[in-house]
């Protein structure tokens, strides 16, 4: 009676860790999603920057930026949009099920295709879900949205290649993408369900 209601769990917003990766820095705190979709809140045009609270900015390895030598925390911080090269969010307990329903919904698209995208200083490999099965130059032409979801990411800092990131679901912004390929041969159709083992 007084457990955890699932119906709050989706439908009321949460407070999510994300993180950001922009050209020059690493940010991340706390954000107010729904359901655990950052793809929609970074698509929501209405608002160009990310409220983080709880926050932590730290440069980039190789990165030079001035006055921003050193790692800093911040009760309340700002991103733009504009700058997320790609976001992270993290699992959070009250969520779980969000997450879990989020994962499965991505995984229930008729194709799969494996893709890079060269975002300076990152190279992001992983997985786009797609509704229909495409060739690879519709893809391309067709991806719906500015940030896109991609999972089984692994992100490399070209100017630090020690610096990888490896997670289940990053949101990759399509339009900072210097270069986005498709493997042709990596299209194939969906499984039914997300494991979460």
């Amino acid at each position: 009676m007084f457990g955890t209601d699932k119906r709050l769990e989706y439908s009321a917003k949460s407070m999510v860790r994300v993180e950001f990766y922009t050209r020059s820095f690493h940010v991340s705190g706390d954000v107010e999603l729904n359901r655990w979709r950052v793809a929609e809140l970074l698509n929501d045009r209405a608002h160009p920057f990310v409220l983080l609270l709880n926050a932590v900015r730290e440069p980039l390895p190789g990165v030079a930026v001035a006055g921003s030598d050193f790692s800093r925390a911040e009760r309340s911080m700002q991103v733009a949009k504009a700058s997320v090269l790609f976001a992270i969010p993290h699992e959070a307990p009250e969520v779980e099920s969000a997450r879990k329903s989020y994962l499965s919904s991505l995984y229930t698209d008729m194709s799969q295709v494996g893709a890079i995208a060269v975002i300076p200083p990152f190279e992001v490999h992983g997985t786009l879900h797609l509704r229909r099965a495409l060739q690879p130059r519709q893809i391309l032409e067709d991806l719906p949205a500015e940030f896109i979801p991609m999972t089984h990411i692994e992100a490399t800092c070209l100017l630090d290649p020690r610096l990888r990131v490896a997670a289940d679901l990053a949101v990759v912004n399509r339009p900072a993408a210097e270069i986005l390929a498709i493997a042709a041969d990596s299209i194939v159709n969906a499984h039914r369900g997300f494991s979460t083992t």
